[in-house]
């Protein structure tokens, strides 16, 4: 929390778990765009922290086209890492 509010980001890019979920809500409360990037690990399922942040992500990447269905909103980049 420290590093949030002394640097104040305009945007938190994240990949999810542990205290992604807080943060992303935290950064939406104060004015930042929320980049979440989905698991590559999940093919055809969502993880708790990307259907937590799903509603509040300026922009929620997936990895495999096939999550489209589950994320109807999301941006496929293909296999980033």
């Amino acid at each position: 929390m420290y590093y949030f509010f002394r640097y104040q980001p305009e945007v938190v890019v994240t990949t999810g778990t542990h205290t992604a979920v807080p943060m992303c809500y935290i950064a939406k409360l104060f004015g930042s765009k929320v980049i979440f990037i989905e698991t590559f690990a999940n093919r055809t399922s969502g993880t708790v922290a990307g259907r937590l942040v799903y509603p509040i992500a300026d922009t929620f990447v997936v990895q495999w086209e096939e999550m489209h269905k589950v994320y109807p909103k999301s941006v496929c980049w293909g296999w980033i890492y």
